[in-house]
């Protein structure tokens, strides 16, 4: 009997300065990590490790989709997911923070 099992993708953060790594979780449903998983992005693909974690790093600003997918295993399969994160440059990281600060006051 064929089981179908759906993973989460979860990220630290959905804005990342560029060049600086991101986390990326890979779980089931019930919070078991995933290890071997494959994340990958339109230019690069990694695989969780034991915990179901692995990183990222962007180098070209933009919003990025993430793509979480395992082979299936025996009579095992799993359902990928997906996350939208946003690799901004330091310049832009720094203008959004004032502009919260500013709304603030």
């Amino acid at each position: 009997m064929r089981t179908t099992r759906s993973l989460v993708l979860e990220v630290d953060t959905d804005e990342v300065l560029l060049g600086e790594p991101v986390t990326v979780r890979v779980r089931d449903r019930l919070q078991n990590p995933i290890e071997g998983v494959t994340v990958s992005s339109r230019r690069k693909a990694v695989r969780t490790d034991e915990t179901g974690r692995c990183q990222l790093t962007f180098h070209a600003p933009g919003l990025w989709s993430l793509t979480a997918t395992k082979s299936s295993e025996g009579e095992l399969t799993y359902r990928p997911a997906t996350a939208l994160i946003r690799a901004v440059t330091r310049p832009a990281m720094a203008q959004r923070v004032r502009r919260i600060a500013a709304c603030s006051e």
